[in-house]
């Protein structure tokens, strides 16, 4: 073993630290494959010829460590395994079910596992891999450098590619950036409900929508596909806590939004560079193109590079001391917010000639956090996994509401557009 000179990030540390036996802080992704299963030998020579353009899958982070440890040669038999899946089991159950499974500790902290057995003619590939190695945008370089090899760096989905001119940022923005995350340390109560207690039990959903329902929204109304997913979202929230608090005054509902900010040359490292701003959407019904108008107002600042480079900045400076004692503060039901990221994977995925067909992404979750959820757009396909706290009742119906309201808009986006 050695140890690599690049430093972890205060947010590797605090996420190394983080998380339990019942909630995992793993994330990843089920690739879906159309075509005859291949041998599970074969997978691990293949991934034994990337290994050097991913050098997140050798390394791993001792609890406390402040550097990552590199090892010397990464064993494939453990790392990547196989699962038969009997025709008659849920493969979304199944994947569950390994999702909860625990990762190395003294060995770099991924897992790749063939899904086969469910259907003739189909297979799939689920990558786990602990937080604290990668983030949503590390993941996506993994998946290009082993199903799309050849995309150069500075192409790759996994780059904030607003950094591609080197924005300058002023003490200011900094200033500002600091003062709005600030906010999510406020008591709102939107989770303070009657009835509802956070639980140790923390669900699995997915939902998926054509791409198209998301653009064709967000072209009616001259915002982002981001936008789109975030406003309907706000309001599912909206309509399932009406309808536990009946007619009082609604909260507003906080937010924390995964922001990227990774360079283009670093695609490939491992660990976490993601800013998490602060976002707080109104709470109230609010009719479908009020709600959009109030989310593309908030989201403003996010389209910036200047603000992202300021909120890369807070992010380098950043202590763990400090990042811990926030994640601290906002795990309470008074103070937490709903966790949204989104990420989009750019090129087309194949192993060794059959295609990707789909992917369902993996998120995790915070103690304490009622409400995370990761978008993964691919060419036709936008997959969301929601993840809920068992505690907050009909919460776990979330994933539906927030579908039904996107195509919903959409028959609402494609009215305006033939007025």
């Amino acid at each position: 073993m050695s140890t690599l000179d690049m430093p972890t990030t205060a947010m590797d540390r605090t996420l190394r630290g983080l998380g339990s036996p019942e909630i995992p802080l793993n994330i990843g992704a089920v690739l879906h494959f159309d075509g005859q299963p291949p041998h599970l030998a074969d997978i691990q020579d293949y991934i034994a010829t990337r290994l050097a353009a991913l050098p997140a899958l050798a390394v791993w982070m001792p609890q406390g460590a402040r550097h990552w440890t590199v090892a010397d040669e990464v064993d494939l038999t453990s790392h990547v395994v196989e699962h038969v899946v009997p025709a008659q089991e849920n493969l979304e159950q199944v994947v569950v079910e390994l999702a909860k499974t625990p990762l190395p500790e003294g060995a770099p902290h991924w897992r790749m596992c063939l899904l086969r057995g469910y259907a003739p003619d189909r297979y799939a590939l689920l990558y786990l891999v602990q937080h604290c190695v990668q983030d949503g945008a590390g993941m996506l370089r993994t998946l290009e450098s082993l199903f799309a090899p050849g995309v150069p760096e500075s192409e790759s989905s996994a780059a904030y590619h607003g950094f591609a001119q080197y924005p300058r940022t002023s003490a200011r923005t900094r200033v500002q950036c600091a003062a709005t995350d600030l906010q999510s340390l406020r008591s709102l109560g939107a989770w303070d409900l009657p009835g509802c207690r956070p639980a140790n039990e923390v669900g699995f959903a997915w939902s998926r929508v054509p791409t198209s329902t998301l653009t064709s929204v967000a072209r009616a109304f001259g915002c982002t596909r981001n936008d789109v997913y975030i406003a309907a979202l706000a309001h599912a929230l909206t309509r399932w806590q009406s309808e536990i608090r009946g007619t009082e005054d609604l909260p507003d509902i906080p937010f924390l939004v995964a922001a990227n900010v990774r360079r283009p040359d670093e695609v490939a490292l491992a660990g976490n560079r993601t800013a998490i701003p602060y976002l707080r959407l109104p709470g109230a019904p609010l009719p479908f193109d009020q709600r959009l108008t109030s989310t593309i107002r908030a989201t403003v600042p996010l389209k910036s590079p200047t603000v992202r480079a300021a909120l890369r900045r807070n992010f380098d400076s950043t202590p763990a001391w400090l990042m811990r004692a926030t994640f601290s503060a906002i795990s309470t039901p008074r103070r937490a917010p709903a966790a949204v990221s989104n990420v989009v994977l750019r090129h087309p995925l194949a192993l060794h000639g059959d295609p990707v067909t789909a992917i369902d992404p993996i998120t995790t979750t915070l103690g304490g956090i009622p409400l995370s959820v990761l978008l993964l757009v691919h060419g036709d396909s936008a997959t969301a996994c929601f993840r809920t706290n068992a505690g907050f009742s009909g919460l776990d119906q979330i994933h539906r509401m927030w579908e039904q309201t996107l195509l919903s808009w959409q028959s609402n986006a494609a009215t305006l557009s033939r007025s």
